[in-house]
């Protein structure tokens, strides 16, 4: 069956100064029917950009080469116009940044409305629920009810953490096929934490929608994810079921990840992931790995599978 998504040797480089540095390097993943994959790893290996190049959003000075394909359909290539009838109906974006992303001027609940309003294909006299009232349903799952209030509140008059499940209602209006959602709990407390997870777990079920996770949580991850994909240094290193990566580890840096949670005695990996601009040439994650032999720094490993689904890009996994 034809995926949702599927992305092939994804590479992405902004122009700076005189030169392309090199973010996303090869990049390969795919989003089945109503599966959603979790994107982990650390601040500044780009899960964001990843998801925005799948959005068609990264500034005008970004080089994107590979293919990103909608249902077997190339997106690159697409006109704005033919892809502006995709993003917003059937491909959604639920960013991660409330103060950028929601228009200070306007209601939240009015702009949660235009979502569905403002799609080429909406009809007032096809729903079988008003939109107001179906705003105020996901509000109320959302904890955003306070009597029908936040409807008509401003974005300067609400909390961080409340624009952020602001955004997340924009996304659950749409009905959409495709969702890519970016660090969903990232302005939101511990106690909301768990409502906006089975938020995002009833959208998957209601719409059976397919989900680009992109968060650091590996909680969220562990709870929503069918398959998870963790990236280090613009590189996917290991994909797999959510079983697979979070319970038996393979690579290095997963394992690393997963031994610095609070529960697990917050092992935290000394060093820090290499500037893009002076990247290793061979293993991008020798030099804080504390498996590193000399084939991780002559060459570049290879994916290889050691389990049925469980990929890991490690010259360890082949015994090197």
């Amino acid at each position: 069956m034809e995926p949702v998504l599927r992305i092939d040797d994804l590479c992405v480089g902004f122009h700076v100064r005189d030169r392309v540095v090199n973010i996303i390097n090869h990049v390969s993943l795919h989003i089945g029917e109503n599966e959603v994959l979790g994107l982990i790893g650390e601040t500044g290996c780009g899960k964001s950009v990843t998801g925005s190049a799948v959005l068609r959003l990264l500034p005008d000075n970004a080089v994107v080469a590979g293919q990103i394909d909608y249902r077997g359909k190339a997106l690159l290539p697409m006109s704005e116009h033919e892809f502006n009838r995709l993003r917003g109906a059937k491909i959604v974006s639920v960013p991660q940044s409330p103060s950028t992303s929601l228009n200070p001027m306007m209601t939240v609940g009015m702009q949660v409305e235009e979502c569905l309003t403002r799609r080429p294909d909406y009809s007032k006299k096809a729903q079988q629920v008003p939109v107001r009232e179906r705003v105020q349903q996901i509000f109320e799952r959302l904890r955003l009810n306070e009597r029908g209030k936040i409807f008509r509140k401003y974005p300067c008059e609400l909390s961080g953490g409340m624009c952020q499940r602001v955004l997340i209602s924009m996304g659950a209006i749409t009905n959409a096929d495709l969702i890519v959602v970016d660090e969903p709990t990232k302005a939101v407390d511990w106690i909301l934490r768990a409502g906006v997870v089975d938020v995002l777990r009833k959208m998957k079920e209601d719409y059976r929608c397919a989900m680009m996770m992109i968060t650091h949580d590996i909680g969220v991850a562990r709870a929503l994810s069918n398959r998870i994909a963790v990236m280090y240094a613009g590189e996917i290193v290991e994909t797999g079921t959510a079983g697979q990566v979070l319970d038996h580890p393979q690579h290095p840096y997963t394992a690393d990840l997963i031994s610095a949670l609070p529960e697990n005695g917050f092992h935290v990996t000394e060093g820090f992931m290499p500037s893009f601009e002076e990247m290793p040439a061979a293993c991008r994650y020798q030099d804080r790995c504390a498996h590193c032999v000399e084939a991780c720094r002559s060459g570049k490993p290879e994916m290889h599978e050691t389990e049925p689904g469980h990929f890991v890009y490690c010259h360890r996994c082949r015994g090197e």
